[in-house]
């Protein structure tokens, strides 16, 4: 994972997760906006869950979000456009996010229980088949 990945995934800890009871199952990010004197905009798609204890909501929520990426920077932009009204995905199966989450790009942060329900569903991208296609975290950089 790189370090704005790794600032990115704080923020977001920081920001959803103040009270420790919610479980990212998979994030990812695309810079979608560039401005020559601006800092570029990030479309963030994340799907989460409710964790009690050792067990997890079997359902999820999603949505996107966008921030703006510096160096040493990384901050919410564009609130109006995710803040109000409820989650993209709402109440879905957990099998399905990391899927969905990878229709945006692919993840930079999967959760070993995002990628066994995606296995369990079958999912071709990330299940483990012939093709030899399955899920792996990317390196340090």
């Amino acid at each position: 994972m790189k370090i704005t990945q790794r600032k990115l995934l704080a923020l977001l800890e920081s920001t959803f997760n103040p009270e420790g009871d919610i479980h990212f199952l998979a994030i990812a990010e695309k810079q979608i906006q560039v401005h020559e004197k601006e800092r570029p905009v990030h479309q963030v798609r994340v799907a989460l869950t409710f964790q009690e204890g050792d067990t997890l909501n079997l359902y999820y929520d999603g949505t996107d979000l966008f921030v703006l990426m510096g160096e040493d920077n990384i901050q919410f932009t564009l609130e109006k456009e995710w803040t109000d009204g409820p989650p993209t995905i709402e109440g879905s199966p957990i099998e399905f996010a990391l899927g969905w989450v990878a229709e945006l790009a692919e993840p930079f942060y999967v959760s070993p229980e995002a990628l066994a329900a995606a296995e369990t569903n079958n999912h071709p991208r990330y299940c483990n088949n012939p093709q030899g296609n399955s899920y792996q975290e990317e390196s340090e950089k």
